[in-house]
């Protein structure tokens, strides 16, 4: 669908389906004529789980958020933002914390060779699909899929290198974080809550439900 129609079904602006399209939160292609096409089911998805209100946090908040509920220390955010926060994981629900927590990075797909999918797979940090355990999500990892967290610096590198093109539906996720990036080097797999989150935003319904389903569990 256009990006008017996109905005009417959302209830925003154009100007701010341009913005979710650029942060990589809906899946969009460019026309001939250089128009932003956005793919349909992201939308409906995104307007069905979208909350009425609450801005997201700050990228060092959402992090701070996904590593206190995953069981980690968040040692970047001073005492008194910390209490804040856990005041607020404390009545949050799991689709509010997945919205609050969606500028922790800026997603990108893309279609990779299948011959490039397992090196490509080692140099990210997985999520998702390609990291929930089945005692846990109730499903197997997705060896057909790349799913992974890197730097900017890393992110231009790994297009490069394995010649990705740009595709929404395409097999190989990655997901950009601008900062804090030192908390995610020499991880191989990001925290159970991150895990979760991701797939809570899949527009997958079974990965959906997984993700919700465990990000509940620990919220709890």
């Amino acid at each position: 669908m256009t990006t008017a129609v996109a905005a009417e079904r959302l209830g925003v602006s154009q100007r701010q389906v341009q913005r979710l399209i650029e942060a990589g939160e809906l899946p969009a292609t460019r026309t001939a004529g250089d128009a932003w096409v956005v793919d349909a089911l992201a939308v409906n998805a995104m307007a069905r789980t979208r909350p009425a209100r609450g801005r997201p946090w700050s990228p060092a908040t959402a992090w701070a958020a996904l590593w206190r509920v995953s069981g980690l220390e968040a040692d970047w955010l001073d005492r008194r933002t910390m209490r804040r926060l856990d005041d607020r994981l404390a009545s949050i629900d799991a689709e509010e914390f997945v919205h609050a927590t969606r500028r922790r990075a800026v997603i990108r797909r893309y279609r990779a060779s299948g011959s490039f999918l397992a090196d490509l797979d080692a140099l990210v940090i997985r999520t998702g699909v390609r990291a929930m355990e089945l005692s846990r999500f109730g499903m197997d990892q997705d060896l057909a899929r790349v799913d992974g967290y890197c730097t900017v610096e890393a992110g231009g590198t790994l297009i490069r290198d394995f010649h990705l093109i740009e595709d929404p539906q395409g097999n190989a996720t990655l997901r950009v974080v601008a900062m804090p990036t030192t908390i995610i080097e020499a991880r191989e797999v990001m925290p159970v809550a991150v895990i979760a989150a991701d797939l809570a935003e899949s527009l997958e319904v079974r990965e959906r439900s997984a993700g919700l389903r465990v990000l509940g569990d620990l919220l709890r």
